[in-house]
Formats: C-alpha cells, sequence, structure tokens
C-alpha cells in the first residue's frame, strides 16, 4: 500500500477552491477517438502508460514491450475514470500485486496474448483488482498450464462483480469448474473455446451461469450440469450452451436435458460424432430456441420424433443423410420453425418425390428462411411454397438447378431473397426472371452468352443492385470466343440477333441520309468561321488585296482579348508596350474602323499586324468573337509558316471552358503566364517583348 502512497495526482486549485482540470491532449503514439484512446506500439518498448485526455475511459494499448508492470505503470492514468483496458500482446512478463489498485472503476480488462504470464503471475496480480467493479476478463492465447491452475487462481477475485471470463485458445485439459469455483455465485458466461477439455462435471452451483462456450475441446460426452449423482441442476438458467466440434458420440435421454437443463434456449451439437439423437430428447425443454446438430458422424440417423418440440425456431440440421428415405414425418411437431438449415442434406427417392418432398415440408407454415445449399436438388414441386406462405428468404447455391425450373421457384408472392450461385442455369429472359424477389444471387453459373440472354443483360443494367456480386462473379462459359471473359462486358446489339425486314432497311436508309444531311449541316456550322475566313480571302483577292510584308504592316501587335480584361491591358500592358517597348497596337477598342463588319475588321487588322497576341482566360475561352480570333490566327499562322502567334494566359483555364481550338493552340504555341509576383512579373515582360520583337 505504500507504493500506492507515494503515487501523486496534481491538482491545481483556484483561489476560491475549485478544481482545474488540464486539458491534456492525446499522445502522438495513440489515436483518439471520442473517450476511446487507441495505441499501438509496434513493439516498442514502454515502462508508464502515457497521459491521455480527461475524458478516456477506454484504452486499447496493444502490442509495446510492458515487460515487467511495476506499481506506478498507471501513474499518468490514475485519475481518469477508465473502465475498459486492453492490453493484449505487450510482452508482459510479471506484473506487481497492486497495479491494478490504480484504476478502481476497472470493468473489462484483456490480459490476452502475453505468453509471459503463467497462472502464479496472475494469481498474485488480481490482488489488485479484488475490490474492483470488474465485469470481464479475457486470458485468450495464453499457454495457461492446467496443472498449476487450482481453486485458488480467483481467489482474489471472490468478492467482486466478475461475469464473463474468456479462457479460449489455451491447453487447459480439466478442472475447469474447480479454477471457477470462487466466482461461482455472479458469473453469467464462461468461454473456454479451443482448449483440449476432455470432462466436466459439476461439484458447485452456479445460480447465474446463463452462457458456457466450449467449443473444438476434446469432450467425449455432453458435461453433466447436474449435480454429481444427484438430478439437482447447477445452473438452473444455463440459456446457451456450446458443444461443437469434440469428440461426443452419444448424446443422453430427454430427461437429462428436462432435468439438468430446463432454462436452455440454445444449444450446439453440430461437428460431433454422434450417430443418432434419441426420440424426445429435447421436448421437454419448454425454452429452447435454437439447436444445432449439422455435420454429424457418416451414419447419422434422426428418429421421427427427435426434434419434437414447440418451441423451437431455429435448426440447423446440414448433414449428409437421405431425408426422404427415413425422415419425412421429422417436423410435424416443430411447427413453429422460422429458419431451417439443411445444407447437404439428400432428397434422392427413385418415386414420387416432389409428393414426398411437399409432405416433408407441410408442417412448416411459419417458416421465413431455408437453406438447401449443396442437396443437389434440380426441381421443386409446383405447390411446395404454398405450404410456406412466411418463406422470404432461399438459399440453393451448389445444387442442379437450370433456367427451366425457374419458374417453380417464384410461386411463392413472399419471396424476396434468392441465391441459387454455381447452378446449371446458362440463360435467363423475362418468363422466368423473379421480377418480385428484391435481392438474389447467380454468380458461378455457366452462363451462355449468345442472342438468348441479351435480354437478362439489359435488365442487369437497369437493375444492378438487386444481383448480388455483380459485375465481377458472372462470367460467360460459352460459347468459345466468350469462354472466361466478364458476363458484364458482353453486348450484342438488337440487329444482330433480329435481322431486319426490306421495309426496316429502308427506313434505315432514309434515316441515314437524313442523318448525313444533319451530320454535314453541323460540319458546315462547326467550321463555320473557317468558311468566313476563306470567304474574306477571295473577297479581297478579287479586290486585288495583297498580303503585307517586310515592313508595310500598319501595326506591330494585334491584341486578341475580352473585354472583361480591359482593365490589365490598360493598366499593365499598354504602358509597358507601347510607352516602354514603343510597339505599335491593334485594339479593337480603339483601332477598329467605325461601321465595318466586325469579320472583316478582325481579319483586316490581323493581315496588317506583324504578330497576333491572344490574352487567354476564361472569358475569353467562352466569348464567341475570341474564339474566332483565335481559329484566325491559327490559319493565318499555318497559311503563312511564320511564328506570328503569341499566347499570354492570364489565369487558370477551368476544364470547362477549354474547346478543341484552345487545347490545339496551347498544344502548338508556347505560352507565358501572367503573375503578380514582383521578381517573376519582370521575367514575364522580358520574354513577352523578346517574343513580340
Amino acid at each position: 500500500m505504500a507504493k500506492i502512497a507515494s503515487v501523486l495526482i496534481l491538482i491545481v486549485l483556484t483561489g476560491n477552491g475549485e478544481i482545474l482540470l488540464g486539458n491534456t491532449p492525446c499522445p502522438s503514439l495513440c489515436v483518439c477517438n471520442g473517450d476511446t484512446a487507441t495505441c499501438d506500439g509496434h513493439g516498442s518498448h514502454q515502462r508508464y502508460i502515457p497521459p491521455l485526455p480527461e475524458n478516456t475511459t477506454s484504452l486499447i494499448f496493444r502490442h509495446y514491450s510492458l515487460g515487467y508492470m511495476r506499481a506506478d505503470v498507471f501513474k499518468n492514468i490514475s485519475s481518469l475514470h477508465l473502465t475498459k483496458l486492453d492490453l493484449t500482446n505487450d510482452r508482459i512478463v510479471n506484473i506487481e500485486r497492486l497495479v491494478f489498485c490504480m484504476l478502481p472503476h476497472l470493468e473489462f480488462l484483456d490480459l490476452s496474448k502475453n505468453s509471459g504470464l503463467n497462472s502464479r503471475k496472475l494469481h498474485k496480480a488480481f490482488l489488485g483488482l479484488q475490490n474492483s467493479t470488474l465485469k470481464e476478463i479475457r486470458l485468450t492465447y495464453l499457454k495457461l498450464d492446467p496443472q498449476a491452475m487450482s481453486k485458488k487462481f480467483f481467489l482474489f477475485l471472490s468478492n467482486s462483480s466478475l461475469e464473463r471470463v474468456v479462457f479460449d485458445e489455451n491447453i487447459i485439459s480439466s478442472n475447469i469448474v474447480d479454477i471457477m469455483s470462487p466466482l461461482s455465485s455472479h458469473l453469467r458466461e464462461i468461454s473456454f473455446k479451443n482448449n483440449q477439455i476432455s470432462n466436466v462435471s459439476f461439484n458447485v452451483m452456479m445460480p447465474k451461469l446463463e452462457v458456457f462456450f466450449l467449443s473444438n475441446n476434446k469432450l467425449l460426452s455432453v458435461p453433466n450440469v447436474c449435480y454429481v449423482h444427484t438430478k439437482r441442476p447447477s445452473c438452473p438458467i444455463l440459456k446457451e450452451l456450446d458443444l461443437r466440434d469434440n469428440l461426443i458420440t452419444v448424446v443422453p435421454g430427454g430427461k437429462f436435458f428436462r432435468h439438468c437443463l430446463p432454462k436452455i434456449q440454445k444449444l450446439y451439437l453440430g461437428e460431433n460424432k454422434i450417430k443418432t439423437l434419441g426420440r424426445n430428447f429435447i421436448s421437454g425443454l419448454s425454452s429452447i430456441v435454437l439447436l444445432s446438430i449439422e455435420n454429424m458422424d457418416a451414419n447419422f440417423a434422426l428418429q421421427e420424433f427427435s426434434l419434437n418440440s414447440s418451441s423451437l425456431q431455429y435448426l440447423y440440421m446440414g448433414n449428409k443423410f437421405n431425408v426422404l428415405k427415413h425422415h419425412r414425418n421429422i417436423f410435424n411437431y416443430t411447427r413453429n420453425l422460422r429458419v431451417l438449415d439443411m445444407t447437404g442434406v439428400q432428397f434422392v427417392l427413385s418415386h414420387s418425390m416432389e409428393e414426398k418432398m411437399r409432405q416433408l415440408f407441410e408442417p412448416l407454415t411459419s417458416l421465413e428462411e431455408l437453406t438447401l445449399n449443396r442437396t443437389h436438388l434440380s426441381t421443386f414441386p409446383p405447390s411446395l411454397f404454398q405450404v410456406m406462405p412466411n418463406l422470404t428468404k432461399l438459399y440453393l447455391n451448389d445444387c442442379d438447378f437450370n433456367q427451366t425450373h425457374l419458374t417453380k421457384l417464384f410461386a411463392s408472392s413472399s419471396l424476396n431473397f434468392l441465391l441459387m450461385d454455381n447452378n446449371k442455369i446458362t440463360s435467363i429472359n423475362e418468363t422466368n426472371i423473379p421480377i418480385k424477389i428484391n435481392q438474389m444471387s447467380l454468380k458461378g453459373n455457366p452462363f451462355l452468352c449468345n442472342c438468348d440472354i441479351v435480354w437478362f443483360r439489359k435488365w442487369v443494367d437497369s437493375n444492378p443492385n438487386r444481383l448480388l456480386g455483380w459485375p465481377d462473379d458472372y462470367i460467360c462459359n460459352l460459347p468459345q470466343e466468350w469462354k472466361g471473359k466478364n458476363f458484364a462486358d458482353f453486348h450484342l446489339s438488337y440487329l444482330f440477333c433480329h435481322p431486319l425486314n426490306p421495309y426496316i432497311i429502308m427506313a434505315i436508309s432514309i434515316f441515314s441520309a437524313v442523318l448525313v444531311i444533319f451530320i454535314v449541316s453541323f460540319i458546315i456550322y462547326k467550321k463555320r468561321w473557317h468558311i468566313k475566313y476563306y470567304l474574306y480571302l477571295l473577297r479581297a483577292k478579287k479586290r486585288g488585296y495583297e498580303v503585307l510584308g517586310g515592313d508595310d504592316f500598319a501595326f506591330d501587335v494585334f491584341v486578341a482579348y475580352n473585354s472583361d480584361d480591359r482593365i490589365w491591358v490598360i493598366s499593365e500592358m499598354i504602358p509597358r508596350l507601347e510607352n516602354k517597348e514603343n510597339l505599335k497596337l491593334c485594339l479593337h477598342d480603339r483601332d477598329f474602323q467605325v461601321g465595318k463588319l466586325i469579320v472583316d475588321n478582325i481579319t483586316d487588322a490581323m493581315h496588317r499586324s506583324r504578330k497576333i497576341l491572344i490574352i487567354l482566360s476564361n472569358s475569353f475561352a467562352q466569348s464567341h468573337w475570341c474564339r474566332f480570333e483565335t481559329m484566325m490566327a491559327q490559319l493565318r499562322s499555318m497559311n503563312h509558316g511564320e511564328n506570328t502567334v503569341v499566347v499570354v494566359v492570364l489565369e487558370n483555364i477551368l476544364t470547362k471552358n477549354m474547346n478543341n481550338s484552345l487545347h490545339l493552340l496551347l498544344k502548338s504555341t508556347t505560352f507565358i503566364e501572367w503573375t503578380n509576383e514582383k521578381t517573376a512579373k519582370e521575367m514575364f515582360w522580358e520574354r513577352l517583348v523578346s517574343a513580340l520583337k
């Protein structure tokens, strides 16, 4: 206790005695989200838990190297109201006795994957938790030695509020009830999954135990959950017992379950070596809701009344027995089933198979979900689903259905979820598509990618969210040229699958002629400025026009710009180029002839100018006449073979404003970008003057 007293908590008081809580930031090695801090050390050494924000109640501190946890390891967080602590895989080798005294509010503790901790070290560490509010502790992957564990293991926690203990993935083989005995009065859930347990016998009362997990062990029989040599249940309110994947061969009769598991709701017996279940073995369990008996012995068989239960709602019985040969009446006394899984069950009968199937399922009027995967079924009785009016989900993966049997599946108006992966469906059309089904899956079917499936391909484009796994899991199987290719890439035109008659050909010809006229008109419209330009040249030639050369130009530079950029032209360009560099500029605001056509003004001015300067901006790119000026400049450059066009980019041009002419201009012409930075601005003017002179 002296070590605990040595830990100081710094409290700063104001003048009136109020407590000021510092706003501690989240450490750089952690991620803080709300009241949870997550720290992943990747194996780095850490002696103390770092300070955390004051609102932290949950700490996940994994993959560090804490080594020997001393009494002051939590000194930085002792003032927090920490309720959850995860120290998984922190290479802890020992823990001092009173370490956890600093965390009095702790409700959850995970020490998993710290293989340096043995039962003796853990027993000592629990001393610091004896007065805590701990409700759950996880001790998985610790390789705990069963020989070193005894009733004293949890002795210090006998007065705690511990409700859930998890010992998964250890090598514990026996003695588990003795280990739990100090906690017997308040435990609600115990988990010993993936251990080496071969026998469980209760000699203590566990009045609050509700869940007991013992899957993947070496149990040879169902644990005796009654007091030894008595019929009184040691776990009177046990609701869930998981015994899957053990070595159990025999299941006790109904009296055992009725006396020893009176409140059981979920019973898992799958993955065992059980060969049969006795008559009425669950009939006395008035509260049972779920039963798992899948993957039993290869010769597993059920008796007529094995599943006799009016409360059973969920049944998982996937096995390989022939259900129609000996078990046609097994559901007569389970009429309240809502979910039934019969994966792998065989439906084989030489005659009257459809009649026997109807007889089998007829009692299941409340069924909502049915799984028949890997049953090799290829058909259903036409009226089968009429006896199951509430069925909404159907799983038929890895069966033998083809498209000719699909219509029978959709007789049920309530069915809205269907899985038929890996069947023999080659095509689907409007006659067998399950229109009323909200979601379905047809992955792994051998689709024949020809004209017969074109309708379905178009339907998928209109309903992609209704087809699970689309598009990656749908592959063409035939014909050979499409084999192995994605069904999403398959497209055949309507004309390919439906040859045209002469009237349609005539109509297409007329339409084609109209289309050609439209295209020609469109091209003329798109190239109207080029046409106007050449018409202008032709008219000028008739008037005796000649191209100027040498020093016969009226202007040094023709400036093409948008009126929105007039301020820049007046304030920046004219003072520099005209006033300082003595270049004669042609500006449309100032030098165009009044009363003359705009087209003639532009083309005349360009031909009378030695250079053409384009001031490019988003306003320029959007302007009808500015685009014309750009095209005229390009034509002059191509016709005369001279480097006469200079481009100044005033701002970044938006993609929506970048037309083909501008794209070609910027690609074929060296341009200069304007900037307001003083040094770069001077370099801009030097480059521009050099290009213009």
